[in-house]
Formats: C-alpha cells, sequence, structure tokens
C-alpha cells in the first residue's frame, strides 16, 4: 500500500462535502497553544441560508412556509449527519494507516468527534426548540378556536331563548281566553 500525506486542501474538501465547514484542520496545520491543534466552529448549511430567511414576511403564510422551510432544512441536516459521521470516520481510518503523525491524526479526530457531537447536540436542540415552539403555536390556536366556538354557543343559546321568549309573547296575545258566562248551577235545583 502506498503512503499518502493528506494535506490542509484535503481535510477541507472532505469537511465541505460533510456539510460543516471548518470543522478540523489539515494534519499540516500548525499547532496552537501546545498539542491543541486549531478546530473552527462547526457550521451546517442551514445557518448559512439562515441570512436569507431573515427576510421581513409580510403575511402570516409568508412566515409559516419561511418556519416549516427552516424546520425542514435542520431535520435534513440532521438525517444527513450519519452518513457524515461515517464518511469522516472511514477518511480518519484511512488517514492513521497511511500517515506517519499518528499522534496529530488521533488529536483531530478528537477535534472533529468533539466538533460533530456539539453539532448534533445543537441540531437536537434546535429542532426540539422549533417542535415546542409548533406545538404552543397550535395550542394556542386550539384555545382560541375553543373560546371562540363557546362564544358563538353562547350567542346562539342567547338568541334561542329570546325566540323563545318572544314565541311564549306572541302566543299569548294571539290566543283569547274562552269568556264563560257566570251562571251558577246549584246542585240541588233543577
Amino acid at each position: 500500500m502506498e503512503k499518502h500525506k493528506f494535506g490542509l486542501y484535503e481535510l477541507n474538501r472532505v469537511s465541505a462535502s460533510f456539510g460543516m465547514r471548518n470543522v478540523f484542520v489539515g494534519l499540516g496545520a500548525e499547532r496552537k497553544g501546545g498539542d491543541r491543534f486549531e478546530a473552527m466552529e462547526a457550521m451546517s448549511p442551514s445557518s448559512s441560508s439562515s441570512a436569507s430567511a431573515r427576510m421581513e414576511a409580510s403575511t402570516f403564510d409568508e412566515q409559516s412556509m419561511h418556519q416549516s422551510l427552516h424546520f425542514s432544512d435542520s431535520l435534513m441536516d440532521l438525517k444527513n449527519l450519519r452518513s457524515q459521521l461515517y464518511s469522516a470516520a472511514e477518511y480518519f481510518e484511512l488517514s492513521y494507516t497511511n500517515d506517519d503523525q499518528k499522534q496529530m491524526v488521533v488529536n483531530t479526530l478528537k477535534d472533529y468527534a468533539v466538533k460533530a457531537l456539539v453539532n448534533t447536540v445543537d441540531h437536537l436542540g434546535s429542532v426540539s426548540y422549533k417542535v415546542n415552539g409548533l406545538l404552543d403555536e397550535k395550542v394556542d390556536e386550539v384555545s382560541g378556536t375553543e373560546f371562540r366556538f363557546s362564544c358563538i354557543e353562547q350567542r346562539i343559546r342567547t338568541c334561542q331563548e329570546y325566540i323563545d321568549r318572544e314565541g311564549l309573547a306572541q302566543q299569548s296575545l294571539v290566543i283569547t281566553a274562552p269568556k264563560y258566562h257566570r251562571r251558577y248551577i246549584i246542585p240541588g235545583n233543577r
């Protein structure tokens, strides 16, 4: 097997294919602060697209559409994370077997694993926050609808009572009481 030294370009290319930017530094990178390598922030593609989602939406439908698109992007990032981690594991395995600087590969792998874990937890937190927000919004909508429905029911009952009272009043005006002449019948006088 031919030894191949991976440089910064290959690592950046691999990290870009994972949907994460600047997650780890190549094996030829400079050390910063002793044995610690520079590891930059993990960034998902949805984070870069969030700037375009910040546009002011003029209607509720547009806002709802932006929220659902952003939510689906977060879910897709979370789904893609598994394949990204498998690809990174294969890359680091190949890099470990082909490189003389095994400690540097291990340290870079540790940094990458930490950043990937933080990224995963961040995505899970973001998704759970959005799910909670959507549920709260739907609960508020349902309670608002229930309130409006109970108001309508109360109006219907009030109208029905008014109609019943008016009907009784009109019927009492229409019905004429029978008039009996005063005539007494004494039981013994026939």
